[in-house]
């Protein structure tokens, strides 16, 4: 009886620890500000000015984990195989819908996940009338010429507005109706690479992003790197340097 005890501890020890998280295909993403979550009705201090949400919403695309390709379940409205677009529009006249989730077609393990924040250079320049759900949204198209904005983040303050849009730049064509035949001069595609564990919610803090900038009317970024505001925000969204702000908890 006593060896039969002694033989069961270690099955009866294991069922006191903590429940392991099971192994999901959803990945829920939250948009946060200095640590707490950000809502469409949240204030927002920078630099000591109060600001609001109007509209946050990205392209995540070409998943993969531990070096191998992790497709999206393309049948959902916010997805394509290799694309998923994310985020909020804070206008209570918009049809926008908030999507939050990506959804894949197999089970996440833990490991290194990476991703871009960015339409794939494959699908950047097509025909915006012709395109496919999510990239027929036309507030997330620049032009066939320049393509998508990658990233569209827009805050409202008492007396301003503020944009910060990403994107391809330095597309050259014959017209802004036609596609560049060649890449553009600035692909501007960042990529975040995250170690993943079961159960984790991927978080996208603005704070670091937007530190210490005095946002204004007249300091909007578009991508174009002659700006002294992009100078400071393309680093910092992943151009030339780590990403900040994307973290895994």
């Amino acid at each position: 009886m006593l060896r039969l005890s002694l033989a069961l501890l270690p099955v009866l020890l294991s069922g006191c620890g903590p429940a392991v998280p099971k192994s999901s295909t959803t990945l829920s993403v939250q948009l946060h500000f200095n640590g707490a979550p950000l809502h469409c009705s949240s204030p927002i201090d920078i630099a000591g000015q109060n600001w609001q949400l109007q509209q946050l919403q990205l392209y995540l695309s070409d998943f993969s984990l531990n070096n191998n390709a992790l497709l999206l379940d393309p049948t959902l409205p916010h997805q394509q195989a290799r694309l998923a677009l994310l985020g909020s529009v804070c206008d209570n006249s918009s049809t926008q819908s908030a999507n939050w989730q990506v959804k894949f077609t197999r089970p996440l393990t833990p490991g290194e996940l990476t991703f871009f924040v960015a339409v794939p250079q494959s699908l950047n320049h097509q025909d915006p009338l012709s395109a496919k759900a999510p990239l027929n949204q036309s507030d997330m198209y620049w032009s066939w010429q320049q393509g998508y904005k990658y990233l569209r983040l827009e805050l409202a303050g008492a007396q301003h507005q503020w944009a910060l849009h990403l994107g391809a730049s330095g597309c050259q064509s014959a017209s802004p109706l036609r596609p560049p035949a060649s890449a553009c001069a600035a692909q501007n595609r960042p990529q975040v690479r995250l170690n993943y564990q079961n159960g984790q919610n991927l978080i996208f803090d603005l704070a670091p992003l937007l530190d210490g900038l005095a946002l204004s009317g007249d300091n909007h970024c578009m991508a174009d790197p002659n700006r002294l505001s992009c100078q400071t925000l393309l680093p910092r969204l992943g151009i030339d340097a780590p990403p900040l702000g994307w973290s895994m908890q």
